[in-house]
């Protein structure tokens, strides 16, 4: 997928804000107990936070 620059910042800025606060939840999560949801959004901000990588930026 090709994007251009200012389009690519945004969906960068987006998905890193989105996996940070998946990252919180989780963290929430653990300290309450549930275990398997924590890992869940662990993950899930995981892959929400690499989609950049895929981005190709239009030059």
């Amino acid at each position: 997928m090709k994007v251009s620059k200012s389009k690519y910042e945004r969906i960068d800025a987006v998905s890193k804000i989105i996996g940070l606060v998946l990252l919180a939840i989780s963290i929430d999560n653990i300290s309450k107990g549930n275990y398997y949801i924590a890992l869940a959004l662990f993950g899930l901000g995981g892959l929400i936070s690499i989609i950049p990588v895929y981005i190709e930026v239009e030059t």
